[in-house]
């Protein structure tokens, strides 16, 4: 997972997708769920913890 935010990135996705699955949800919850989930899901954070990682490597490596 490497940092905090992909954890609470990968946390996040993990809640709304177990809120959403509960059958008494309102249409105005779901619709909110739904639209926060998106979002979640549009935020690449294990992409850029990889650029992060690949740029602290080459610094290491004097590149």
């Amino acid at each position: 997972m490497g940092s905090l935010k992909a954890f609470i990135h990968d946390e996040n996705l993990n809640i709304f997708k177990r809120r959403l699955a509960d059958p008494d949800l309102t249409e105005e919850r779901r619709s909110l769920l739904t639209r926060l989930l998106a979002l979640e899901e549009a935020r690449d954070i294990h992409s850029e913890e990889d650029v992060r990682l690949e740029a602290t490597m080459g610094t290491a490596r004097g590149e």
